[in-house]
């Protein structure tokens, strides 16, 4: 067994990708970067870290289909979308609740995969989707808010709507493996290069782009793109499909819970009680949903040696 085959490797593999995708707001609120310009620069510096990688690729196993084009540039359009609400619910609602609420993207693939492949996601998934709702609502700030948020209302609602997108874009790229299998980072380029047109025509629409972050701010900037974006899906491209998924999906946990500490000992947030109820709520459905109890079932069979 090669040391890229490692279960070990792979686990740490899935488990740095979650920790940077969790950092991701965190270093947004370092660049001080509007939303309009967080949304496009992550976009277009993670197409400068990705391109030489695809172009490897391409060389090595040829162009991806039409198809596989037309439905990673369809995802990456959601995403751009995604990238705009979110930062602006990171401003909002905060870097913890901003990035837990996104996690509504666990029901939301499903009831795709559901709804166009019928699919049954399960009964577990049908009971959790209620006390997702709640968590959510918890989260949000139905009973109490952090009282440095400025928007707590606008950033809840849009880090949902933003966590919806998300799983229409995870969505895309479910069904660009199921179309190229051999194509891992070529179809994330064409999404993150699609990504970038929509965030660019909406930070025209809007306004709001200012790219005079200074030194900090960029390389924040160049550390969202990189560690936030390009190197976690890098990773998790890689990585991912060299475990079971349910252990994937238990390990990016951590993308959620690197936020809220990050929010809570970096950036000085105090979330309310309710929100941290709600927090541990939608983390224990994900969790759930991801096949964490399944998971336990396995390892708890498993022979002694």
């Amino acid at each position: 067994m090669s040391l890229t085959d490692s279960p070990a490797l792979a686990r740490l593999g899935v488990l740095t990708a979650a920790v940077g995708l969790g950092s991701a707001a965190l270093l947004l609120i370092l660049a001080q970067a509007t939303p309009s310009t967080a949304a496009f620069l992550r976009c277009a510096l993670a197409i400068i870290a990705l391109a030489p990688f695809a172009v490897a690729e391409v060389s090595r196993r040829g162009l991806p289909g039409r198809r596989t084009v037309a439905v990673a540039a369809a995802a990456g359009a959601f995403l751009g979308l995604d990238y705009i609400m979110w930062a602006q619910s990171v401003y909002d609602a905060g870097v913890g609740v901003s990035t837990v609420l996104i996690s509504v993207q666990v029901v939301v693939f499903p009831a795709l995969v559901w709804l166009l492949h019928r699919q049954h996601p399960g009964r577990l998934f049908l009971w959790c989707m209620p006390v997702m709702l709640v968590g959510m609502l918890l989260t949000g700030g139905a009973f109490g808010v952090d009282p440095g948020a400025t928007a707590p209302l606008r950033g809840a609602i849009l880090g949902v709507l933003s966590g919806v997108l998300y799983g229409v874009y995870i969505y895309g790229t479910y069904r660009c493996r199921v179309l190229d299998p051999g194509l891992i980072v070529t179809p994330v380029l064409v999404a993150t290069t699609s990504a970038g047109a929509v965030t660019l025509i909406g930070g025209l629409i809007l306004g709001g782009f200012d790219f005079d972050l200074g030194v900090g701010g960029w390389a924040a900037m160049v550390g969202l793109a990189v560690l936030g974006q390009a190197g976690a899906w890098g990773l998790l491209a890689v990585f991912s499909t060299r475990l079971p998924v349910t252990e994937t999906a238990s390990l990016m946990l951590a993308q959620p819970i690197t936020a809220v500490l990050l929010g809570t000992l970096l950036a000085g947030e105090q979330l309310a009680i309710g929100q941290w109820a709600g927090i541990a709520v939608v983390i224990a459905v994900v969790w759930l949903v991801s096949g964490g109890m399944r998971l336990l079932r396995t390892r708890g069979r498993r022979p002694a040696r």
